[in-house]
């Protein structure tokens, strides 16, 4: 197997608590020795309840997070979370509420173009910008629209697309779908799976719905309290769950008709 081109080594992450008068806030510990390693065109799930942490971890990677021990590591460099403007271009992250993440002054075309705009200043921004719309299978006449023109999967596909104009390696999705409709969630899914297909793009995505991850991600890791208890296959975790917290939510999923 290729060398991983993200890896997380005892990464613990640290959260302010409440602040008291003539004192520093104390630090609250979000995560726990963390370990992870993410491969070329791979798709690694991170599953967990609310508050366990999957979205703490993805935001630490792309340096949104002060506090923090460990080491991060790319294409087998450490880098520092927190001075990471070289490795803009190779990580991006999309958020799961696609209308706050896009000005809603500004057009779809303008919010792509000024991201090909600083990042590849010598292509053709309008060209680049129709192949991205053509990429996310979203209409060209969708560029002229403001954010609140579109609906939830287009806005989000609109997120995608502003991602790639950086032309990442690693793109972290943090719960993308999970506020759509699930004929929308397919769409998006297979979407992200013709990326990693056609690009070899690694995603990271994060998700409190196991059901999401069965016919999509190849591994997934299982958190819980800021920790990962489980880990393996998606085939393997599936069929063969070894932690009770990981076999309750599998017993959670709705039964396929």
């Amino acid at each position: 197997m290729d060398n991983p081109i993200l890896e997380l080594e005892n990464v613990s992450v640290f959260y302010p608590g409440q602040r008291l008068l003539f004192k520093k806030p104390r630090l609250i510990q979000a995560l726990h020795s963390i370990n992870l390693s993410l491969y070329r065109g791979e798709i690694l799930a991170i599953v967990g309840e609310s508050g366990s942490g999957k979205s703490t971890l993805g935001k630490s990677i792309v340096g949104l997070i002060d506090n923090f021990n460990g080491n991060y590591i790319f294409n087998g460099q450490m880098y520092n979370p927190n001075e990471m403007n070289s490795l803009r271009r190779e990580i991006q992250i999309i958020f799961q509420d696609a209308l706050s993440s896009l000005n809603p002054r500004m057009r779809i075309s303008f919010a792509i173009k000024e991201v090909i705009k600083l990042h590849h200043p010598e292509v053709d921004s309008e060209k680049q910008l129709l192949d991205l719309l053509n990429k996310v299978d979203l209409s060209e006449d969708a560029k002229d629209k403001y954010p609140h023109e579109l609906s939830g999967g287009q806005r989000q596909r609109a997120c995608i697309a502003r991602a790639l104009a950086v032309k990442p390696n690693i793109l972290i999705c943090d719960e993308i779908v999970s506020a759509l409709d699930v004929s929308v969630q397919a769409k998006i899914l297979n979407l992200l799976m013709k990326l990693v297909h056609e690009d070899g793009l690694s995603i990271l995505f994060t998700t409190h719905d196991l059901q999401v991850v069965e016919s999509f991600a190849h591994r997934v890791m299982v958190m819980k309290s800021g920790q990962i208890v489980e880990k393996g296959t998606v085939q393997d975790v599936f069929q063969n769950p070894m932690d009770s917290y990981t076999k309750t939510l599998l017993q959670s999923i709705p039964e396929k008709v």
